[in-house]
């Protein structure tokens, strides 16, 4: 069966791009330069999947999306916006959007939104020759993992360049960030995705254990050891093990893991025979292992053979212009999982959210989330239906300092927080204008695009603020 695949965007290069790479995925693909045009071109055409941009002239995207969904419900419309803004986002789920996609668009991204559209639609199996493992696997990889944050898309970048080596990663971040899931995503991307990822959450295993965990036993090497057992690294042969929070392990089983590091061979506890692996290493923490090693809690010979590829994974503070994007995926996931109707959140509940400094990461808004939805009585999250410590804790309240990282950091954390919001409000006191917005900062314009260019403020943005309230 052949899939079509409608974009509906005023910008000549998104249309060819469209036309030119997702055509050749074996779609067929037609382009429409307005929304009349658009809605012109559904009516005559059943569209599986229609792409629209929000910013369309005469008939804008969200009325677009929403005569496409009254006149063909069957069809999946996905948004495409310039800016990663709440109101973007409220106005596509409310509107009836399947998804939404920010510019710069992510190749990537768009296959997999067409992939599960088509899944959804039953489509998929028919429509791609790909080996469903495969296909399952991309998905993994790229849709669980959320962010158009500059830091996020470097990270995809890394993942991308590590397909085809087996060097160690060593993964650093806050508790909440998402360790383990990248560590997967890495796994699931690479050449050894057709074979075990063997996962060891180091800190919950007690010292005395964490040893035969690792390397497993001989027979009678020990009271209580009635039969041989195989230890984790044996289990991931020919695949990837994953040592999740490497920095609690003792410096006596430190000096075996150095080993299998640097020759890939161990001896199981009380055995006399060299065992190989053929074992990719991924590990995290979310400690600096570099104070342990100062400290002398951590070998050095060991750190700088787990740090051959780092790859630090932000804070969720740290990219807030990816909070929308999270936002929606978790109310779809828990919409479905709890059998909600539960559609959109309100503005006030967003901007609650967009204040709040999310202390446990990615893993508290994914909470946060599944609550709010299950104690909703409409079909709408309201500010009422999240808890009260993240409705009224502002940006400048930082919660609990984490003692486990030196005070550099934590100082610079907080520093990020207070800029952050100081040049928000700035640009929204000046609509946006640089150079009064400078003036009053004391800096010159470059350091400020700098800066906005780190948190992802765009002054049109502010711009747009000031047309709507003077509309």
């Amino acid at each position: 069966m052949n899939v079509t695949v409608l974009v509906v965007d005023t910008d000549p290069l998104v249309r060819d791009l469209f036309l030119k790479t997702v055509g050749k995925w074996g779609y067929i693909v037609d382009t429409a330069a307005s929304g009349s045009e658009g809605l012109a071109m559904v009516r005559q055409t059943d569209y599986d999947v229609v792409f629209v941009n929000l910013s369309l002239p005469g008939m804008d995207g969200q009325e677009l999306v929403g005569k496409i969904r009254e006149e063909q419900p069957s069809t999946e419309v996905v948004v495409i916006t310039g800016y990663s803004s709440v109101d973007a986002a409220v106005a596509a789920m409310k509107a009836g959007a399947y998804d939404l996609v920010l510019k710069p668009l992510n190749l990537d991204r768009i296959k997999i939104i067409i992939n599960r559209c088509l899944e959804k639609s039953g489509l998929k199996e028919e429509s791609s020759g790909e080996d469903m493992s495969e296909a399952e696997a991309e998905k993994y990889c790229y849709d669980k993992i959320i962010g158009k944050n500059h830091k996020m898309q470097e990270i995809y970048g890394l993942i991308n360049s590590l397909r085809n080596i087996d060097s160690t990663v060593l993964i650093m971040g806050e508790t909440g960030t998402g360790k383990g899931l990248l560590a997967q995503t890495i796994h699931s991307n690479s050449n050894r995705r057709n074979d075990d990822f063997v996962t060891v959450d180091c800190g919950a295993i007690p010292e005395t254990l964490l040893e035969s965990e690792l390397f497993g036993y001989e027979k009678g090497s020990f009271t209580g050891a009635l039969r041989r057992r195989i230890g984790k690294f044996e289990q991931a042969h020919k695949g990837t093990i994953f040592l999740d929070e490497i920095g609690d392990i003792p410096l006596y089983v430190q000096q075996k893991l150095l080993r299998i590091l640097q020759e890939r061979r161990f001896e199981r506890i009380g055995g006399n025979s060299t065992i190989d692996v053929d074992v990719r290493i991924i590990a995290a923490t979310n400690k600096d292992l570099k104070t342990l090693v100062d400290e002398g809690k951590f070998r050095e010979d060991l750190y700088y053979r787990l740090n051959i590829i780092p790859i630090c994974l932000p804070p969720l503070r740290e990219r807030m212009d990816d909070l929308v994007l999270l936002v929606t995926k978790f109310i779809g996931k828990y919409r479905d999982k709890l059998k909600k109707d539960v559609r959109t959140i309100s503005q006030d509940a967003l901007n609650a959210m967009m204040r709040y400094h999310w202390p446990g990461n990615i893993r508290e808004l994914e909470n946060l989330l599944e609550r709010a939805i299950i104690m909703t009585l409409g079909k709408n999250i309201q500010k009422i239906d999240i808890p009260g410590e993240r409705r009224n804790k502002d940006i400048y309240s930082f919660g609990k300092i984490d003692i486990n990282q030196p005070l550099k950091q934590v100082k610079q954390q907080i520093i990020e927080q207070v800029e952050r919001k100081y040049l928000k409000e700035l640009l929204n006191h000046h609509r946006g204008s640089i150079n009064l917005v400078a003036r009053q900062a004391k800096v010159d314009s470059k350091t400020l695009y700098d800066k906005m260019k780190k948190y992802n403020y765009h002054k049109e943005d502010f711009k747009r603020l000031d047309q709507e309230e003077s509309s």
